[in-house]
C-alpha cells in the first residue's frame, strides 16, 4: 500500500488516481498512530509536516516505512534531514506523477543522490577514485 500525504488535496487526488493501491490520509500523525502502515510506503511533502520533521521521519523509519519525500529544492534543510534518515527517494520542485511512479518501481540508490549528499554535508574527497580506477 502507498500512503499519500502532501497537504494539497489536488495533488493528493492526482497521485491517488495515478498510483494503484494508494490512499490519501488527511493528517500526518495518522500514519504513525496506526500499526497497519508498518512496512508500507509513504509519499510525503516535507512542507506538510507541522511537527519536528526530523522526529517525524524517525518515527516513520523506525516502523520500517519507506518514504518518498517531496521537497522544494535541494538546499532545503529538510533535504539534509531526509538523507540523515537514509531516505534517498527525493523529488525536488514541481513534478509529474510519472516521476513518483518511477521511484515507486525503482527506488533510488545512494549513488544517485551522492552528489547532493556531498554538497549538503560539505564532504571533501581526498582523491578521485573514479579517475584512479580508470587508469
Amino acid at each position: 500500500m502507498v500512503i499519500i500525504f502532501t497537504g494539497n488535496n489536488e495533488i493528493d487526488k492526482i497521485l491517488e488516481t495515478e498510483i494503484k493501491g494508494s490512499m490519501v490520509v488527511s493528517y500526518a500523525d495518522f500514519i504513525i498512530e496506526d500499526d497497519k502502515f508498518k512496512g508500507q510506503t509513504v509519499i510525503l511533502a516535507s512542507s506538510a509536516i507541522e511537527t519536528d520533521f526530523r522526529e517525524y521521519l524517525y518515527q516513520l523509519r523506525s516502523r520500517n516505512i519507506r518514504v518518498i519525500v517531496l521537497l522544494k529544492n535541494e538546499k532545503e534543510e529538510n533535504t539534509k534531514i531526509a538523507l540523515e534518515n537514509g531516505i534517498y527517494d527525493l523529488v525536488f520542485g514541481n513534478f509529474y506523477p510519472s516521476q513518483i511512479t518511477d521511484i515507486l518501481e525503482k527506488p533510488r540508490k545512494f549513488s544517485e543522490i551522492a552528489n547532493i549528499y556531498r554538497r549538503l554535508f560539505n564532504i571533501k574527497l581526498k582523491r578521485d577514485f573514479k579517475s584512479r580506477n580508470n587508469s
